[in-house]
């Protein structure tokens, strides 16, 4: 009995034991949910407030991607308006120049500047009531300009602007008049209008595609449809009265220069950028649909991949937190079914398997999304083993006119034609670049590519050298600049046609002498016929001296046929002959400022050549002498006497023997020390808007630097300011590029 008895209170105390360590253990397992249920709700609110983040982020990244496209397009549209402004402008002082009447100069005038903005028509309304065309349109009856449009908006502004669009007479299209009104000697003369067709403006620059559904367009301040892809909207429509979801939007505009806005339109979400145009109460719109405005901004790609993780990660702990609430559940329902429990947590386990096929899924779909993004990205992506294409973008394709098929297996000298721009060949500057690849691993530079249609294009391009698994490849990255390249060459033209104006002043000064002396010679003819004077060592005579003056007329309308010419490709010149071209075409005016030039040439090296622009550096150094003049002319202001003389210094000398420099040193006024720094910045001038641009030593410094490799520096010398161009001469440009 008494061994029962013990055997027995020592099984009850082996149960209590067993109860005791099963209720810690129910304990423990009870603390481990409740942490896990604590950190599981933490990861669902932290992945639910980063989420509304990338969210924020990522809207935000896509207006800020369509205001960049509508703020590009504007500049565009604000430099070709100004571009045709400024032609006016200098029609404009050249008809100062002359007697404005039905004469045959002023119609030549008006024909020339039709020509050069490619305007419908260019014409001027006098105040007595008179229209000057410098066409062949001949007005109806009764037609008086001063209660037109363009006539009270000129004398309203009084400065050269631009109209609303209005109906014109002649062609029955809607076009905008550029106008300004003329003032000879303080004196209302009229005003000077032309007409650019609607057409011609959406199709020059609101032809820019935005996906498939955007488009662009221009309304003014009132919201009338000025410019728009679907005619029939043009002055007839608001666009605010569109739609409901509309209705603000023109507030919105008046507060910001640039902005978004969201609305709705045929049952799509629609995104609206907007800008100001300078000048104007016009604003110009770019419109898209909003998926596919996501879609076109790459650079939210990465954006959208951590937006699609984090939902993904807050579904798994949802769905974790779920399971677990269940087995917790479970577990306080019946502390007894804790085998249970356990056989649910090896049936989770079992899960994994689950999990990781849905990882390997996952990975797939990422590898497909970069492989989209790869695709959509706006410069051609390549990659070349040895050399030879393995891959390529969508945007490669577009850029070289090939299939992607055809791309592959070829080389980057199988797109390039067989010399570059400068003149070497491109096999040669390919294999230095290479060479300079396998040590610095990464090129940037330009190159001129050849389509399958055999045109050319200008590109920047990227090579870079990446490790692949056990590959070395060729990253090479395209950027098409043609349009970059597009934009410096109309700038430069603009320069040129801004100070149209002033040569063709200088060419009527030109032209004076010898045309007074051929009207002496056929004057002459009569009074000899009658004298008996008329034989044949005087008609000799007649003929050779008048020829002499029609030979000096010539020479001068091909000087600045030369001077508005552009240059086409490099070639290599005498720079001591485009200084002489420089100075020629601006004598006549240096001589009218009392302005006297002196050329100082090397006599032992006479031919001098480097390889560049040749026109366009005659254009540098124009500019650079009629800056002098004005400083020179300012200096003579200041003292009071216009007569006093000034001078200017060009001297050409050879440094070394690789390069040439060309110093200008003038008697002016000299540039502020606090400007010295600003001077090649674009639009910046010391001249004031009514004589100056402020692109022309922007437009000296891009010529000299960016196409001839060269160096412009400018500073004030003792009596004026002094400018300084280095040059590399035509041989070391050629052997650098071949080494």
């Amino acid at each position: 009995m008494i061994g029962i008895f013990h055997l027995s209170v020592s099984m009850g105390d082996l149960d209590g034991g067993w109860n005791i360590k099963k209720r810690d253990r129910a304990l423990n397992f009870k603390k481990n949910y409740l942490f896990m249920g604590i950190l599981l709700v933490a990861i669902i609110l932290l992945a639910a407030i980063t989420w509304n983040s990338t969210r924020i982020i990522t809207e935000r990244t896509v207006e800020n991607h369509q205001q960049s496209i509508a703020v590009e397009l504007g500049k565009t549209v604000e430099l070709w308006l100004k571009q045709h402004m400024n032609i006016i402008d200098a029609t404009g002082i050249a008809l100062q120049e002359i007697s404005i009447g039905e004469t045959r100069e002023t119609k030549r005038i008006l024909q020339v500047a039709t020509r050069a903005g490619d305007f419908s028509d260019v014409y001027i309304g006098r105040p007595d009531g008179i229209i000057i065309l410098g066409s062949q349109w001949i007005p109806p009856a009764g037609y008086d300009p001063r209660i037109r449009p363009w006539f009270r908006k000129a004398v309203l502004e009084n400065r050269t602007a631009f109209t609303n669009p209005y109906q014109d007479l002649t062609t029955m299209k809607m076009v905008i008049a550029i106008v300004r009104p003329l003032w000879i000697k303080d004196v209302f003369a009229g005003v000077l209008s032309s007409d650019i067709i609607l057409d011609t403006l959406k199709k020059n620059l609101l032809n820019a595609k935005i996906g498939t559904s955007g488009y662009s367009f221009i309304i003014d301040d009132q919201g009338t449809i000025l410019v728009h892809p679907n005619g029939a909207f043009e002055m007839t429509t608001q666009f605010q009265s569109l739609n409901s979801t509309l209705s603000n939007v023109l507030e919105h505009f008046k507060k910001s220069s640039t902005g978004s806005w969201h609305y709705n339109m045929d049952g799509k979400e629609m995104i609206l950028s907007h800008r100001s145009l300078a000048g104007s109460h016009w604003y110009l719109c770019t419109t898209v649909e909003k998926q596919e405005a996501y879609t076109l901004a790459k650079n939210t790609a990465m954006l959208f991949a951590m937006e699609m993780v984090f939902k993904i990660l807050g579904v798994l702990a949802l769905l974790t937190l779920l399971v677990i609430c269940a087995s917790a559940a479970a577990f306080l329902i019946s502390r007894r079914q804790f085998d249970a429990i356990v056989a649910k947590h090896k049936q989770l386990l079992s899960g994994k398997d689950k999990d990781l096929k849905g990882e390997i899924s996952r990975r797939k779909d990422m590898e497909t999304r970069y492989h989209t993004i790869f695709n959509m990205a706006t410069n051609g992506i390549l990659l070349s083993r040895g050399n030879v294409f393995v891959e390529c973008n969508k945007k490669s394709t577009e850029l070289f006119y090939m299939s992607r098929r055809r791309v592959l297996g070829k080389t980057l000298l199988d797109f390039s034609p067989e010399r570059q721009q400068n003149g070497q060949e491109s096999r040669l500057i390919f294999k230095m670049i290479n060479q300079k690849l396998c040590s610095d691993r990464q090129q940037n530079f330009k190159w001129f590519f050849q389509r399958g249609d055999g045109t050319q294009f200008p590109a920047e391009v990227s090579m870079k050298l990446l490790q692949l698994g056990g590959d070395v490849v060729t990253l090479s990255s395209i950027w098409d600049i043609s349009k970059r390249e597009n934009a410096e060459h109309q700038l430069r033209q603009a320069q040129k046609m801004a100070a149209m104006g002033e040569m063709m002043s200088s060419i009527a000064h030109q032209w004076r002498q010898p045309l007074n002396a051929l009207s002496t010679y056929v004057a002459s003819l009569i009074p000899a016929f009658y004298n008996g004077m008329l034989n044949q060592a005087f008609v000799e005579k007649m003929v050779s001296e008048s020829d002499a003056q029609i030979q000096f007329m010539s020479s001068t309308i091909n000087d600045f046929k030369e001077y508005f010419k552009p240059s086409k490709s490099k070639l290599v010149f005498d720079v001591n002959d485009v200084v002489d071209r420089a100075v020629n075409l601006m004598k006549l005016q240096l001589r009218q400022s009392w302005v006297v030039l002196h050329i100082h040439e090397d006599d032992t090296n006479k031919n001098i050549s480097v390889l560049g622009y040749k026109n366009e550096f005659v254009h540098v150094l124009v500019n650079i002498i009629s800056n002098a003049r004005h400083a020179i002319k300012e200096k003579q202001k200041l003292l009071g006497n216009e007569e006093t003389p000034g001078r200017i210094d060009i001297t050409v000398s050879q440094q070394g023997k690789n390069q040439v420099q060309i110093i200008v040193m003038d008697s002016g006024t000299g540039i502020p020390g606090h400007l010295l720094e600003k001077v090649f910045t674009p639009y910046f001038t010391t001249k004031g808007t009514a004589s100056g641009t402020g692109i022309g030593l922007y437009m000296a410094k891009m010529i000299v630097e960016n196409e001839m490799q060269g160096s412009i520096t400018v500073e004030n010398h003792i009596n004026g300011a002094k400018i300084k161009i280095t040059l590399p001469l035509a041989d070391t440009v050629e052997q650098r590029d071949i080494q």
